[in-house]
């Protein structure tokens, strides 16, 4: 420790110091004024008036250091306060990666949701939605290879996963006779002339009751016919 380390006071140091030096000027004032006085009286007096100085100096110092004690203690407890919350903040952030599937193990083509598919190797969170988004539209897969009609799925991806997929049809099918317009332009293998197609040809002669009757119409080619066969529902 450097020497000037003892020249240095606290701010409540100082104003303790200042108010001792005030009450010894004071005592000191006192002292010449009673001098004339009985030296009996004076003792008393100057006994009196110095008790009193040092009590109200040592109440000062006490209360200055409590106040002192007590702005620590609070920026203590701010700090661990501030600490934990950032603590709070971070674990509440922090997502755990996925367990990606071993050899042998699957997932259901329809029945899994993203949290599934993104245990498959090469999958991530941006082609679970996609899959799972694209299967709700189409009401479900038929096949393992309509994976290839999601958006960025390449055949180098596909041949990847395709073994850590279990095949199943649980499919919603299209209710074409029930369902309007909008709701049937929403599945992704109709377009807008085929729907219109399918509404006028039920205004003019009611139910459809096969596929066969859209096969002849000029909107719908055979893969059209092909792809949509498992999906109505009539």
């Amino acid at each position: 420790m450097r020497w000037k380390d003892f020249l240095y006071y606290y701010k409540w140091e100082q104003l303790a110091i200042g108010k001792l030096l005030v009450l010894i000027l004071v005592a000191l004032i006192l002292n010449l004024s009673f001098t004339l006085k009985k030296p009996s009286q004076v003792i008393i007096n100057q006994n009196d008036s110095l008790i009193a100085a040092f009590d109200s100096f040592y109440n000062g110092l006490a209360e200055a250091k409590k106040s002192v004690e007590i702005r620590q203690i609070k920026n203590e407890l701010l700090s661990e306060s501030r600490t934990k919350n950032s603590y709070d903040n971070r674990r509440s952030n922090f997502t755990p990666r996925s367990v990606k599937l071993t050899a042998g193990e699957k997932i259901s083509l329809n029945n899994s949701d993203t949290t599934e598919w993104k245990k498959v190797p090469g999958i991530g969170s941006v082609f679970a939605t996609r899959i799972v988004k694209y299967r709700d539209l189409l009401g479900g897969f038929v096949a393992a290879d309509q994976l290839l009609e999601v958006y960025g799925m390449d055949n180098e991806r596909f041949a990847g996963i395709i073994d850590y997929i279990e095949i199943d049809k649980e499919i919603d099918k299209i209710k074409i006779n029930k369902l309007e317009f909008k709701e049937l332009l929403k599945h992704p293998y109709l377009n807008y002339n085929q729907v219109q197609a399918i509404v006028n040809l039920r205004k003019k002669k009611g139910d459809i009751q096969s596929i066969n009757e859209l096969s002849i119409l000029t909107e719908f080619t055979n893969d059209d016919i092909l792809r949509l066969e498992a999906y109505l529902e009539f």
